[in-house]
This record gives C-alpha cells, structure tokens and sequence, in this order.
C-alpha cells in the first residue's frame, strides 16, 4: 500500500492536497519518510504543478542523502513506482481507512463510558474524514474547475462576467477597485492587526450583501455573537447601542425594511468545516463570513499547516457550494503601524494563505490615522480586477460604518 501511496502523491497534486493529512510517518517505511518529505518541499515550491518530477526528485535524493546506499534504495523505490495506479482512488482509501481507525478508537471511547473534549474531537475527525472523502478527493475536475470546450464569449458573458449577477463590495470605493464587484465562488481575505477593524469591515460589507437582498451566513468564534448582532443592528438602521436600547421599537422597524431577516449569525467555537458545510446545507448562503480564520479547528499539527489548510477549506467551501466567502484573520506583529500592507504581514502563512485567495484586502494605519480614524486599504493580491492601488477611508466605530473619502 505504501508504494501505491507514494505513486498517487507523485502522480496527482490532487491526490496530495486532499490525503497528506492523513500520513503519519510512523507506518512508513524510512525511505518512504524520505520519499514523502521530497514530494511535500516539491508542490510546496511550485503551487502550479499538477504532479512530481521523478527525475528532478532523484538527482535531489543523491545530493542530499548522505549514504550512498541509502540513496540508490530510495531511488529504486522511486524508479520502480508503478505508473498505472488511480491516484484518487488510494487518496480514497487512504482516508477511509484513517476514518475506521478513528471510528473504532471513537467506539472504544464510547463504550468505556468517556466524555468530554477527548470525545467530541474524535466526532469531530470522523465527520470531517467522511466529508471529505466524497468532497475532496472524489470531486473530478469537472466538479471543482469547470470544463469548456468552444464556448462562445456572448455565452461565457452571460456566464460568467453579467454585471447583474456581481456582489457587491461596500464601501463604494471597494468596489471599484474590483471591477464592480466579486463572482460566486471567489475567496477574499480581510486582514490586519488588533483593532484595527477587521470585523467593522466585515460588518460594513454584510450591510452591503443585506442591501442586496443576498442570504448571509455570518461564523463568529471571536466575539460574543450578541456584540457581533449588535454592531450588525446598528450598521443597518444608523442607530449606536445605546440609541438602539432606548428605542427598540424604532431599530426593528428599521430591520424590518432592510433585510435584517437574511442574515444567520453563527456562534461556534471555534467551530470546523464539516459544522460550516452542514450551515451552508441549512440556511443555503449566497455569501459565507469566516470570523476569524485561524480560530477554526482543522486538526493540523502547528499554526503554520492549520492556518494553510483553513484557508484551502474556505477556498474549496466557496468553489464547490458556488458562494462568496469572506475570511478574516489576523496580520503579523510586521504590520503594525504601517499604512499599507503586503502579503508578508499576514500573521502565521504568507505564502500558503495568499495562494489561496483572489482578494486580499490589507486594512494599515499609522498611529495619526488611528486617532482620526482613518483607515488605508490595501491589496497586495487582487485577482478580480488586478489593481493595487491603496485607498483611504474613515469608519465610524459606534455604527460599524465605512466611509469613502470624496
């Protein structure tokens, strides 16, 4: 089974990025250890290939690979893979076989009369292993990409680039920036030091998704979702907190005419993506917000992987359910105080996270801005347009507004 392993990962990238999780290098042999290492460093190099060079992985294990003997052992594993194996297949099994290990450690677990968090994350694992299982690696090309042959640009128009069929992105300025606008299916990420309005902007744009009459699907794991619930009231009917209390009346009937009632707040903590997916089934969403990223548990070993493969997740949830998702997360200590952001100041993963985006949207200020509330926006990947030119803006903290400067 190994060497059928290693022959999928070398053959598909899909294979890899939908089973690699589910290795553990205590049941490989060493030069399989050896082996899988190479692969990861070669699709971690280049994000756009498809599949392994067995060639180029050789000459690396012979320069590398101290003893000689071990080298010609792990290039004879290499050289002698076999060729005819069905790479989603093994990533099938691969992961239908960690799910039974878990399944019965989850049995074991259950029948010993065991509670508590030790319990709930073997629930957790199991759910995941069997969505993905038909969500990742069965998914065919076709499913996850889309396939065209000859398609004619009035239909591709209609398709796919209909100004009528964009979601918009408040504020006003924003939303030139992009075009007019996101598609179904795009990932944008909002990112940038401790309070510096992460979620006010976040909130600012579900406004706008409310406006358009778009069902929003709100993951908060960070803030109470009262306070989050509270921000929202008062972004849609101009009113503060306090003004909102005194006349409730008033702030419902204000709810009542601005789509207020297309909005569900979730509360997880911190909440994964089988949970997310079983939302989406739910309440079916035309845009999914991510609040924040790197608090949702997605079982990987260290930061890095975590934040690397809750990015991916989002990516996956907005392509295949074909919604807008808008993911938040944190910048790094690098971003602090600066007015314009790049992707090296997202905290944790500044390369694996960009990858995984087409809208990044940096939000900086110095500390003069931070006293009159002025906000730079900027965008260091933007796929949607291909404009980069930073932007300033006011927001208003009490009402969660953003203001576009004249």
């Amino acid at each position: 089974m190994e060497r059928k392993i290693i022959a999928a990962f070398l053959q598909s990238r899909q294979a890899w990025e939908s089973a690699k999780d589910h290795v553990n290098d205590k049941d490989l042999s060493p030069e399989g250890s050896l082996i899988l290492n190479e692969i990861k460093e070669f699709y971690d190099a280049d994000k756009t290939a498809n599949r392994c060079d067995v060639e180029i992985l050789c000459e690396r294990i012979k320069r590398r690979v101290q003893s000689e003997k071990l080298a010609r052992v792990v290039i004879g594993v290499l050289q002698g893979l076999p060729t005819d194996v069905s790479a989603i297949n093994v990533g099938r099994e691969l992961i239908d076989l960690k799910a039974h290990r878990v399944g019965l450690e989850l049995a074991s677990a259950l029948a010993a009369g065991k509670r508590g968090e030790g319990v709930r994350k073997l629930v957790d694992s199991y759910i995941e292993l069997h969505d993905s299982v038909g969500r990742e690696v069965g998914a065919s090309a076709a499913d996850s990409e889309g396939i065209s042959t000859g398609l004619p640009v009035a239909d591709l128009l209609v398709q796919h680039f209909n100004p009528d069929n964009l979601i918009q992105l408040w504020p006003e300025s924003l939303n030139a920036q992009i075009d007019g606008g996101a598609k179904p299916g795009h990932h944008i990420l909002i990112f940038a030091p401790t309070e510096m309005g992460k979620s006010l902007f976040a909130i600012n744009a579900v406004a706008g998704f409310l406006k358009q009459g778009l069902k929003t699907l709100y993951i908060g794991n960070e803030d109470p979702a009262a306070d989050l619930l509270m921000r929202v009231i008062s972004r849609l009917t101009g009113l503060n907190k306090y003004e909102v209390q005194d006349n409730p009346a008033k702030a419902q009937e204000l709810l009542d005419k601005r789509n207020y009632g297309l909005l569900t707040m979730a509360a997880l903590a911190p909440g994964n993506f089988p949970r997310i997916h079983k939302l989406v089934d739910e309440y079916d969403p035309k845009v999914v917000v991510l609040d924040q990223l790197r608090n949702l548990d997605v079982q990987s070993e260290n930061r890095t992987q975590a934040l690397e493969k809750a990015a991916t997740e989002a990516r996956n949830l907005a392509k295949r359910r074909q919604v807008l998702v808008v993911s938040i997360t944190q910048a790094a200590d690098s971003a602090s105080g600066k007015r314009i952001l790049n992707r090296g100041d997202v905290d944790g993963s500044n390369v694996g996270i960009p990858g995984q985006i087409d809208l990044m949207v940096g939000i900086g200020a110095d500390e003069e801005m931070e006293r009159q509330n002025v906000r730079m926006l900027s965008f260091p990947k933007n796929k949607l347009s291909g404009k980069h030119e930073p932007l300033s803006v006011t927001i208003d903290p009490l009402l969660s507004k953003v203001i576009d400067h004249a």
